[in-house]
């Protein structure tokens, strides 16, 4: 119990503390303009996505035990999840009879999931510190898969698109793939290698990852705005049914069948089960304001998603121990 409050703690405490800087900040309470603002969001989110999460995963990369050879499965599972998550949310919005820019954003809704800083914190407070290094690896496709195929599909929703068919943009290697993949291979080469690990390395690569997390929600609060949201509660239901049933329980069983039970004391299932149920990532409303779809309902699907997790992680507390 203490885990779970916790960790609601640390996620809504962060998130309210940037929304009420920023109400000040309109209000005039305190001295800062919007650009400072934005200057200071940006590089609150750079040091979190490019600092200490990628030290956090290479630290606890470092000091796990000899991999076992399936772990490789990890990052393919996060890659079904989020097509998986992607596809459903395309079906619902044809049965909601949504128009091209509401598909458009229930589609990046569906498919972009809070795993890095949520899923991490969750996974680090109910696990420990050696879930670290598999969150990296669940999430090793993440940057690729988004802005080489999520965002393409949801400009093609764009009401500026005139295409009658969708085209891929070519593949890009992200900085934020790069880091995370420098970070994962000097962690890999340590752990392969056998150089010892200091002791203070673990409590390090804990202390990173709640920063990172604490950081990077915060910088989301300054640019939280909570309006419209009734006006897409049937969208937002759609999303959080994808996100806290469909997609884990799909997820969870191919886990399964790898063997995750069986490994490490089942700690990677228990990884994957946390990974594949999260919220709607705060990406999602990037490509809606990039590809003008509509805003108002990717900020409706985050906001119920991200409030979904007041019931999710309790279930996860109670259902953890049973994998």
């Amino acid at each position: 119990m203490e885990r779970l409050l916790l960790t609601l703690a640390i996620i809504f405490v962060s998130l309210g503390s940037g929304y009420a800087c920023r109400r000040a900040a309109e209000a005039g309470t305190i001295p800062w303009g919007s650009r400072a603002m934005e200057s200071a969001r940006r590089k609150l989110q750079i040091l979190a996505v490019y600092a200490l999460i990628p030290l956090s995963a290479m630290l606890s990369l470092w000091g796990l035990p000899k991999p076992d050879p399936r772990l490789a499965a990890l990052p393919f599972l996060g890659l079904a999840a989020w097509v998986l998550g992607g596809a459903l949310a395309l079906v619902a919005a044809r049965q909601l009879r949504l128009d091209r820019p509401q598909t458009g954003s229930l589609y990046c809704c569906g498919t972009f999931t809070n795993i890095g800083a949520v899923g991490g914190l969750t996974s680090l407070l109910f696990l420990g510190e050696n879930s670290i290094a598999l969150v990296a690896l669940y999430r090793l496709c993440e940057e690729l898969y988004y802005f080489s195929v999520s965002f393409p599909i949801a400009r093609w929703y764009s009401p500026e698109n005139t295409e009658t068919t969708l085209s891929l943009r070519a593949f890009r290697l992200d900085p934020v793939l790069c880091v995370i993949l420098c970070a994962l291979g000097t962690g890999f080469l340590l752990n392969l290698l056998a150089v010892p690990r200091p002791e203070f390395c673990g409590m390090l690569a804990s202390g990173a990852m709640i920063a990172a997390t604490t950081i990077f929600l915060f910088a989301i609060g300054l640019s939280l705005r909570l309006s419209r949201l009734a006006r897409h509660l049937a969208p937002s239901l759609a999303v959080c049914a994808i996100k806290f049933v469909a997609v884990p329980l799909a997820v969870i069983s191919l886990a399964a069948a790898i063997g995750f039970g069986g490994m490490d004391g089942g700690l990677p299932l228990r990884v994957v089960a946390i990974l594949s149920a999260m919220p709607v990532a705060m990406t999602a409303l990037v490509p809606p304001t990039l590809f003008h779809l509509d805003v108002d309902l990717a900020n409706a699907c985050w906001i119920f998603s991200t409030l979904g997790l007041l019931a999710v992680l309790p279930l996860l507390m109670l259902f953890l121990p049973e994998l």
